[in-house]
């Protein structure tokens, strides 16, 4: 049964940006997630836990990209918990 056609995106440019916001920067952010939290949880505790739950947040993340209906609302939840988990980092080596 193919999608109904009002869910689906217009233009070649917002499913591109959708697709690349779910693969590559999802990625990202969940990676970066978890290494502000090794950095303030300690590495004992996140390192052994995050090989099986990096997945499972770059899964919860690529869902809620393709949740949020606008590509460039996606795109800034994910480059705002890029932010503060860059931030998080910066401020735990301090």
């Amino acid at each position: 049964m193919p999608a109904n056609k009002k869910y689906l995106l217009k233009t070649r440019l917002g499913r591109t940006s959708n697709i690349t916001a779910a693969l590559f920067v999802s990625m990202i952010a969940s990676i970066s997630l978890h290494l502000a939290l090794a950095l303030w949880l300690g590495f004992t505790y996140v390192i052994p836990t995050s090989i099986y739950t990096i997945f499972i947040v770059w899964v919860g993340f690529m869902l809620l990209v393709y949740w949020i209906k606008k590509p460039w609302k996606s795109w800034i939840l994910l480059l705002s918990v890029i932010l503060v988990s860059v931030v998080g980092i910066v401020l735990g080596k301090m």
